[in-house]
């Protein structure tokens, strides 16, 4: 599969590490072209290259949206490249007080929220593109042990999307990545998924419990 990976933050970067030592072309996008280019070379893989934003969205049937606070409006020369392809959604809220100051004065931690919530933003302003919320609720750390290690722990990943094929191929890259799929329906309950992911990521940062945590839903017999 060709995906372009917009931002090479720690998630793009090893998301995109991951996907590219599975076997799928990738194409590091970023402003930092010595980034790009260190990520692409970090995955010692030839099907990894570096580029603009606008190559990476341009080259991937599935692009990694991780851009947050940035339309594509804002990123991209041609936003409209976007249509018809899957757009990944990985961003959080932010947390004020730790990731950028409060702007209301409030001691310790809060998490903002938006509205309309963050990946109905980006669907609104990419029209046509099928657009999934999925690997915000895994540490860019989790990822980074690697397939064999996340089957054996079962890391599950909350997704939602009204796309059922733009589903499933997702789901194939989790799967690449070693993940399990939590299907958390339609594009409607991002909502959802963002307040589990706070409450995931309040336990990392306030709690203390380090970045190697997740989410996951177990059946009890």
């Amino acid at each position: 599969m060709k995906i372009g990976i917009i931002g090479v933050g720690n998630m793009g970067r090893s998301l995109g590490l991951g996907w590219a030592r599975a076997g799928h072309a990738v194409l590091f996008g970023s402003r930092d072209a010595a980034n790009c280019r260190a990520a692409a070379k970090q995955s010692e893989s030839t099907t990894a290259r570096a580029g603009s934003f606008d190559e990476a969205a341009a080259f991937g049937d599935v692009v990694l949206y991780t851009v947050r606070d940035a339309l594509p409006s804002a990123l991209l020369e041609k936003p409209e490249v976007l249509a018809g392809k899957v757009v990944i959604d990985c961003t959080n809220n932010t947390i004020l007080g730790l990731e950028r100051p409060d702007p209301q004065g409030r001691p310790g931690i809060h998490f903002e929220t938006v509205n309309p919530p963050r990946t109905a933003r980006l669907a609104a302003a990419a029209p046509g593109a099928r657009v999934v919320k999925a690997f915000n609720s895994i540490p860019s750390a989790i990822v980074l042990k690697g397939p064999d290690a996340l089957r054996r722990s079962r890391a599950s990943l909350l997704l939602c999307a009204d796309d059922l094929e733009a589903k499933r191929m997702v789901g194939t890259l989790a799967a690449d990545l070693g993940l399990r799929v939590i299907d958390c329906g339609g594009l409607e309950n991002e909502r959802l998924v963002e307040g589990a992911v706070d409450v995931l990521r309040y336990q990392i940062v306030a709690a203390g419990s380090g970045p190697f945590v997740t989410l996951g839903v177990s059946l009890v017999e």
